[in-house]
Parts: C-alpha cells; sequence; structure tokens
C-alpha cells in the first residue's frame, strides 16, 4: 500500500520552531557571540560603552532563556536593542524567543527588522522562514501563500549557506529539505521532488535527503527509484525507520527476500541458525507483536508464497484489533491477500465482506479495491464495476467532479483503471472506451492515465499504428512519462522498424544502474523482432547493471529458452526465484519450460498452479496450465483452461496454437485448422511458424 504522508503527520515538524542555532537539543540557546557578530567599529567611547552594554545584556538574556524566565528574557533583548539598535543578532535573538513561546506576530515583526538590517544575513532569513512555516499550518489545510513566502526565504537560507541546516522538532534538516516538505504539504510532488534532487546531488552524504527523496519516489509510485535512494540512506546510517522505506520499495520491484530480510532485522527477529547461537531463546513472538512495522512484514509473508505464516501472524490481531481501526482493515486486506494467492477466493470474499460491513467507504477504499479485484478474478466482472463505483462514490464531489486532495486523485485514478480494465477483460469495449473518455474529464488534462490505457488497448488489439500515433502524441504532452517512449519503441519494433524501436530507447540511457529498466526492455523489444543475439547482450548488460532486478533475469531466461539454452534458462529462473519466491511470472515461466521439456512435470504443475493462484485473469499463465494438462493426456480439461486463456489473451498465437492442437486431439479438424491459421496470423517466432505450417499442411 502507498501510504502517503499528510499534513496531520508532518504537522509536528512544522508547527515546531526552526531554531537558529548550530546546536543539537531543542530549545537550545544560541552559542555566545564573538565581538566579530556585533560591530567591529564604533564613532566614539559613548558608542563603544553601549556595544559593551549591549552585549553584556544580551548575555544576561541568553541566562535567563536557559532558566526559562520568559518574561525576563525578553526585556533583556530588548535593552540590549535599544543600547544597539543596528545589531542583527539581537533582533534574530529576540524573534526566536518569541517563536519558541509561540508568539508568532512579535517573531515575524523581529525578523522583518533583522532583515531591514542585514538583507544578506542567512540568520534573518531562516527566522523569517520559521515563522512563516508556522503561518502555514491551519489546522489540517495549509495557507499557501505562507507557505510559499517560507519557501522563498528557505531557497534564500539554501543560497546564501548551501550546507545550512534548520532545527525542526528534534531534529536538523537542510533547508532544501523543508522545501520539499512544503511542496508536499501544497501537493506540488514533482517541485518537492525537485528540491530534494538538488539536495541529495549537493550533499551526498545526507541520509536524511536521501530518505526524503525514497519516501517521495515512492508516493510517485517509483519504486526502483525509491529504493535506490532508500539505499543510499540506510547505508550511510542503519536505522530502522530507513529499513522500512528501503524494504517496501524493494517489495514492489520484486526482491522480496530482501525485504523480509530488512523487516526481520528492523524488528528483531532472528533466524533458527541465530536462536541457537544465543541458547535457543525465541523471543521473536513478543517483538513481532510489539512491532509497527508487523503489516509490512505480514505482507512480504504473502508476496514470498507463506501465507499459512501470514495467516497465523494475523490471526490473532484480528481477534483483537477493533474492528473500526484502520488497524483492522490492514490486516484484514493482507489476510485475504493471502486466501486469494492460495487459490481460496470465496473465502478471501467473505472475509472482506464481513469487514466491510458498518464501515466508512472512505476509509475503507483499499479493502473495496481488494473484493473488487476477488470479483474480477472469479470472472464476476459486473459485481467486480459495482464495488469499484461504491469506492468512487467516496471520493467524488456529487457532481462527479474530483477536489484538490492529491490523495484522491490518486485513488480516483486506479478505480477508473480497474473499472475499465475489468470491461475490457469482459469483452465490452464500447464501456471500455467510455471509461477512458471518463476518465479524461474526472482526472484533468493534466493525467497521462487514460492516454495509458488507450494506447496499451490499441497495443493488445494488435493496432500497433495506431498505438504508436497515440504513443507519440502522448510523449509529447507527458515529456517526464517515460511509459509512452516504451510504447513508441514497442509498437514500432511490431511493425518492423527496429532502427526507430532502438532509436527511441537509447536516449534514455544515463550510464548509470537506472540503465538496467532500458536495456531490459530494449531486449524484450529485440526478441519480439526475434533477433536473437542483440536481445541477449542487451540483457546481459540489464543483468550486470542490476544483478538482482527481476525484469532483467526475467528477460534473460525467455531469451536462453529460445536460444535452446535450456538449463541455462532454468538457472536464470531459479535465481529469479531466491529473489522473489512468489512472483507468479517466475513460476509460470520455470513451470512452461519443464513442461516443453516433458521434465519434471509435477514440479511444472505445482508452479504453475501457483502462478494461476496468483494472477487468474492472465491469459499465458491460463495458457501454461492448460498445455500441462494436455502433455498430461487430460484434453477435456486442458481445453477449458486454454478457452479461457484466449479471452484474456486473443492475439496470442501461441495459445491458439495449442487449441489448434487441443481440437486436433479430440477429433474436431475443422476447429483444429481454424484455430492454427489464427495462429499463423499472429505468431512471430520463426520456429513456431514453421510448425504450425506442417500442421496445416497435414490438414490438406
Amino acid at each position: 500500500m502507498n501510504r502517503t504522508k499528510t499534513i496531520a503527520a508532518l504537522a509536528w515538524v512544522l508547527l515546531a520552531p526552526l531554531a537558529v542555532t548550530n546546536a543539537g537539543a531543542r530549545g537550545a540557546v544560541r552559542p555566545v557571540p564573538t565581538g566579530l557578530e556585533f560591530r567591529q567599529e564604533t564613532k566614539s567611547s559613548q558608542d563603544s560603552d553601549k556595544h559593551a552594554r549591549a552585549l553584556k545584556k544580551y548575555l544576561e538574556a541568553q541566562r535567563l532563556e536557559q532558566a526559562q524566565n520568559y518574561p525576563g528574557a525578553v526585556a533583556a533583548y530588548k535593552e540590549a536593542i535599544t543600547l544597539d539598535p543596528s545589531a542583527a543578532e539581537l533582533r534574530i535573538a529576540l524573534g526566536t524567543l518569541y517563536l519558541k513561546n509561540r508568539n508568532i506576530i512579535d517573531a515575524e515583526t523581529e525578523a522583518h527588522e533583522a532583515m531591514k538590517l542585514a538583507p544578506d544575513s542567512a540568520e534573518a532569513h531562516k527566522l523569517l522562514a520559521s515563522v512563516y512555516v508556522a503561518q502555514s499550518i491551519v489546522g489540517q489545510s495549509v495557507d499557501k501563500e505562507k507557505a510559499r513566502a517560507a519557501i522563498k526565504e528557505l531557497e534564500e537560507v539554501a543560497r546564501l549557506a548551501p550546507n545550512a541546516e534548520i532545527e525542526m522538532g528534534n531534529d536538523k534538516y537542510p533547508a532544501l529539505a523543508i522545501v520539499g516538505m512544503l511542496y508536499q504539504n501544497l501537493e506540488e510532488n514533482d517541485k518537492a521532488l525537485e528540491a530534494i534532487q538538488r539536495l541529495s546531488k549537493g550533499d551526498s552524504s545526507s541520509d536524511k535527503a536521501y530518505i526524503m527523496l525514497a519516501e517521495l519516489y515512492f508516493q510517485k509510485n517509483k519504486f526502483r527509484e525509491a529504493a535506490q535512494a532508500a539505499r543510499k540512506a540506510y547505508d550511510i546510517d542503519q536505522k530502522p525507520q530507513y529499513a522500512i522505506i528501503l524494504a517496501r520499495s524493494l517489495l514492489r520491484i520484486g526482491r522480496t527476500q530482501e525485504a523480509i530480510d530488512l523487516y526481520k532485522k528492523a524488528m528483531g527477529i532472528k533466524d533458527a541458525k541465530d536462536k541457537k547461537s544465543d541458547g535457543g531463546k525465541d523471543n521473536s513472538k513478543e517483538v513481532i507483536t510489539a512491532s509497527p512495522i508487523l503489516f509490512d512484514y505480514a505482507e512480504a509473508l504473502v508476496f514470498a508464497g507463506r501465507y499459512d505464516e501470514a495467516r497465523t501472524l494475523l490471526d490473532p490481531l484480528l481477534k483483537t484489533i477493533p474492528k473500526e481501526s484502520a488497524e483492522y482493515l490492514r490486516a484484514t486486506e493482507i489476510y485475504a491477500e493471502a486466501l486469494r494467492r492460495s487459490g481460496k477466493r470465496e473465502e478471501a470474499v467473505k472475509t472482506i465482506e464481513a469487514a466491510l460491513k458498518g464501515q466508512d467507504v472512505s476509509e475503507s477504499l483499499s479493502l473495496l479495491f481488494a473484493l473488487a479485484e476477488t470479483h474480477s478474478e472469479m470472472q464476476q466482472f459486473d459485481k467486480s464495476v459495482d464495488a469499484y463505483e461504491e469506492a468512487l462514490k467516496a471520493i467524488l464531489n456529487p457532481d462527479g467532479t474530483l477536489g484538490k486532495r492529491a490523495q484522491d486523485k490518486q485513488n480516483a485514478s486506479a478505480i477508473l483503471t480497474r473499472i475499465a480494465i475489468a470491461y475490457r477483460m469482459a469483452g465490452k469495449r464500447d464501456k471500455a472506451l467510455e471509461t477512458f473518455e471518463r476518465m479524461k474529464k474526472v482526472l484533468g488534462a493534466d493525467s497521462p492515465q487514460a492516454d495509458e490505457l488507450i494506447t496499451d488497448t490499441l497495443m493488445e488489439e494488435g493496432k500497433y499504428k495506431e498505438a504508436l500515433e497515440a504513443a507519440t502524441a502522448a510523449a509529447v504532452r507527458f515529456p517526464d512519462e517515460r511509459r509512452f517512449v516504451f510504447y513508441k519503441a514497442q509498437a514500432s519494433g511490431r511493425l518492423g522498424d527496429m532502427t526507430a524501436a532502438e532509436a527511441t530507447l537509447r536516449p534514455l540511457l544515463k550510464n548509470t544502474a537506472e540503465d538496467a529498466q532500458i536495456y531490459s526492455f530494449m531486449s524484450s523489444v529485440q526478441l519480439e523482432a526475434n533477433r536473437l543475439k542483440e536481445a541477449e547482450d542487451s540483457a546481459r548488460k540489464a543483468v550486470s547493471l542490476e544483478p538482482r532486478d527481476i525484469d532483467a533475469l526475467v528477460t534473460l531466461s525467455i531469451v536462453q529458452e529460445r536460444q535452446k539454452k535450456f538449463k541455462d534458462s532454468e538457472a536464470t529462473l531459479r535465481k529469479a526465484l531466491d529473489v522473489d519466491p512468489d512472483n507468479p511470472t517466475l513460476l509460470n515461466n520455470l513451470g512452461y519450460y519443464l513442461t516443453e521439456r516433458g521434465d519434471r512435470l509435477q514440479e511444472a504443475e505445482d508452479l504453475v498452479r501457483r502462478a494461476v493462484n496468483i494472477a487468474p485473469t492472465n491469459g499465458s499463465f491460463l495458457d501454461s496450465l492448460g498445455w500441462l494438462l494436455f502433455r498430461q493426456g487430460k484434453a477435456q480439461e486442458a481445453q477449458k483452461y486454454i478457452e479461457q486463456a484466449l479471452v484474456y489473451s486473443p492475439r496470442s498465437g501461441t495459445i491458439h496454437d495449442h487449441l489448434g492442437d487441443i481440437q486436433k486431439k479430440l477429433g474436431h479438424n475443422d476447429k483444429a485448422k481454424q484455430e492454427w491459421e489464427a495462429a499463423l496470423k499472429l505468431s512471430t517466432e520463426p520456429e513456431e511458424i514453421s510448425k504450425i505450417k506442417e500442421k496445416l499442411a497435414r490438414q490438406k
């Protein structure tokens, strides 16, 4: 689940005074100034005497402040200012004291006076920024004018003192980090991201900068980038909260086992071998029960295929947590996911429906999503759409428009996307197209989601020229959305223009580890064009950059299988399964390869059935199961799965070819011929095309 920080979550930080000291503890006072902090030149002995008396009063004010004598300290600072009215530092000290005691009005007055005296003082800009930040939070809303004024002052602080840190709450943050926080509160995440990127580039040792960068990437669903930033923060300082963000990011890019290991370390859970070394003491139950990251760990167990462990972990909590709590809903969602992935969908539906009774829809959206998704997987598309529509009502205004909250827009985008896909899977193309248009109206012109689904639908329908045109137009409107560049390359490749496909992708390469995704996708496009040598080179470049990247390993294994390097292909898949043990694509591909080789069919069936349980609407997975059953001599049962596979993947030449073989086995020669003819039109792999032609020739 993508949890985003809310205003309320950040209020404790943003409402805290931004101290202008270098001391570590909150409430610490400024160090005793040297004579250089006041005027160094005086016009007369009288001026010199006033300066000395002002310094004496300043020190007195400091002592009174330390003694928490607020009125006395204020009075002493004021006397010092009267004696030396041109000393900006005195104004800053008094303003800071006012701010600590929530006297915002007088703090702002002193900040402005300090700015008049020393317009290039970073300390004066810090104080004024502190005031504006405190004024920017009004209950659960943001005063945008004050937030922008704070940003302006903080940018000036960063310009005057690039390494300046400002105390917020009990911690220190660079000025640009606070700029990022403020932009988040303004729901301008792109600007927030840009500020934190500037910070991380300027200070490669700042763990705070990297972890904030990771959080921002995570909120934008850029999990690969989030994992890279979180890893840098964690390498600098192995704080448990850094481990959690890193683990969440890794989980979402398929590196499940790494995520589990991080959670266990953060929670103090020991492996069996570690328990033996400390006398067999097992304190894991106590640690788990008290841990706030319990649900993240349970979710990771589900993604690792350890369903029983996850349910055992959650069972006692579901019996004790108040049903109206957010924790109960989260626990139910993970529990239901474990049921769903183990093929117990009816039980999952009952579990979710029981939890939803009496709940506020707006507080249980993710659980409602899970219910709708489960209905889709059971091919109950009308029920699925109804559940999504109910969720959408909780987000939209009565007139069908959206409010300004970024979270509402993100949820509405997810819901409408799933409604469109449900209609598409149900074969209701017109309804899907209507939903795309509805997305444009609801989400606005700045959302790329409708364009992505339109392009994807055209690709699914084999309308590659139209898909290329749609992706090209979308890439112009959304230059920061790399997905449309990928669609352009894929469509060009399927149109036979590999020069254009590769030329589209190469500008994305940056000579960094991030290039792994580009090379992996490039390999897939080259593979579709049967350019196996180039595909292998690209896949190996991807793996060399990110040895544990699932996409790269899957792509390499497919290339190796096409090259008839079966042992290498299996080894690559098993290596990937060590990283992500319950990844359905890995399970399916390994099971299918074993089936094709007639090797270890029982293991193959176990693998493929697990994949189908996790993703029962994936045509390729259903085809694998049907083909395996056919190879076991179960043609009637195989037919059911293969025909279902074609519902979800109607343009797969391989699936049509398999159905043709089944029809032939069942004695339906005309139907077999029809399927092979369809397969011939859709297939691109030379060896597959040759085999289909031989089958058709024998039918004559």
